[in-house]
């Protein structure tokens, strides 16, 4: 099924206008893709296909039984120093080249088991929340406290540098650049796969130093990262030490389109990769005084490796969207199935009211019973410069083009840069303000 654009923009309802000044007008689009063969799965393997401490000294990569993930404050080293590598292999359960934006997913969590460390190390304290950027223990300006007992652990996606990818990186790959012991940098920014996380610019960004890293050879100032989840447990309340055994969970945020698109296009792929990590502090301490370490209270997880205790697990949900449309009402079964459980539903009904079709829902991306979930414009303008501004919620796996018209008939795309302010926006501000002068209509294009 391929949308028709003239339908769209004639039929009542369809299209989304806007007057504003200059003679603007504004009218959003959709396009779809390719679909493949569909169903819904509940796949949750009995151990990941891959999974690495992923630390500059671990010598033994891929085969130890634990993890532990903490922060280092000596500063020859990421802040986030020991990373939890996990991969899942998807494409022998689950069909792959449907087009990121076929894979829609009910939910996604993983499932990590902890272990007591053995002595010095003690049990970590849980804190189920997340902990500003500058509650961290750095000479960072503008340092204020924790408020809670702990620090949480964190899942996020995973980058790659010196030519890897998630099909060529491999247990046994190697970690990537490492210095002496006795040099200023060990190991910063040298990993070749690394806890990341979506930049305002759309870009995955290594998350290892997010907290500030200030020495004299090195120098990145703070700044914020939103985890994909935080690991949460019933095994203790919020402030309690973490016992043997317990299982900590990590519900990925699928609300967050940046983040369910990772997710989308891992299943495309068939392959997922996700890195735990967390800022617990490590028994070490800094010569100098620069640095904090602490009193090794921080996670140890299992391992696939590990006989005595269950390893990773990843419980998914997810169904592969076709074309089929049995009922002939303009919506795959598949989509129908996954928002409303049956095909009772119509392509030109709004069960949310939010006066988007079901159809048009379905080509955005937006979810049909969630009536705050519409593509609308939010707000249009012009910076100080006299650039065409506007802001409009955005969906995982789509792109958004901005194109420009005299007549409604004929269109050109307008030159101009999209960024991601905040969770669920998107921006695009125009390349120049010459480029839009006298009366004109534009309209912003999802595919």
């Amino acid at each position: 099924m391929r949308p028709n654009f003239e339908r769209f923009r004639t039929r009542p309802g369809s299209t989304a206008r806007w007057n504003l000044q200059r003679g603007l007008v504004f009218a959003f689009l959709l396009g779809i893709g390719v679909l493949a063969r569909g169903e819904t799965f509940a796949w949750s393997p009995e151990k990941p296909t891959l999974d690495r401490w992923f630390y500059p000294f671990n010598f033994e990569p891929g085969v130890r039984r634990v993890a532990p993930t903490y922060g280092s404050f000596d500063y020859r080293f990421d802040m986030r120093d020991a990373q939890f590598l996990l991969g899942w292999d998807t494409g022998t359960a689950i069909p792959t080249n449907a087009g990121p934006s076929k894979y829609l997913i009910q939910s996604a969590r993983i499932l990590l088991t902890s272990i007591l460390p053995p002595l010095p190390n003690r049990a970590f304290v849980y804190d189920p929340t997340p902990d500003h950027y500058l509650s961290y223990l750095t000479n960072q300006p503008g340092y204020r406290p924790d408020d809670d007992p702990g620090r949480p652990v964190e899942l996020f996606g995973v980058g790659y540098r010196g030519g890897f990818d998630a099909e060529t990186f491999l247990e046994g790959s190697p970690y990537g650049a490492i210095g002496p012991i006795t040099s200023t940098n060990v190991s910063i920014r040298t990993r070749n796969a690394y806890a990341a996380a979506y930049d305002t610019n759309g870009v995955l960004v290594d998350v290892a130093n997010n907290i500030g890293h200030l020495q004299t050879n090195w120098n990145e100032a703070a700044f914020p990262v939103h985890p994909w989840a935080i690991g949460t447990t019933t095994a203790v309340p919020p402030g309690g030490e973490v016992p043997n055994d317990a299982k900590i969970e990590f519900a990925v945020d699928l609300t967050d389109p940046q983040v369910l698109g990772y997710l989308q296009s891992g299943l495309h792929e068939g392959r997922l990769r996700l890195m735990v990590s967390s800022l617990s502090p490590a028994n070490q301490s800094t010569a100098g005084g620069t640095g904090a370490g602490g009193g090794g209270a921080y996670p140890w997880w299992s391992t696939k490796e590990n006989l005595l205790y269950d390893p990773p697990r990843l419980e998914l949900s997810v169904t592969v969207v076709t074309e089929s449309d049995t009922d002939g009402d303009q919506l795959p079964d598949d989509w129908e199935r996954f928002w409303f459980g049956n095909l009772t539903e119509t392509g030109p009904g709004d069960p949310d009211a939010d006066g988007a079709s079901n159809e048009q829902e379905f080509e955005a991306g937006t979810s049909p019973k969630d009536s705050r979930s519409v593509f609308r414009l939010s707000s249009s303008g012009r910076d100080p410069d006299g650039k065409l501004v506007l802001e409009f919620p955005f969906a995982a796996s789509r792109r958004y083009v901005v194109e420009q018209s005299a007549d409604l008939t004929t269109w050109s795309v307008l030159a101009g840069r999209l960024t991601f302010p905040d969770v669920g926006l998107c921006r695009w501000m125009a390349e120049s303000a010459s480029s839009l002068t006298g009366a004109f209509f534009v309209r912003v294009r999802a595919n």
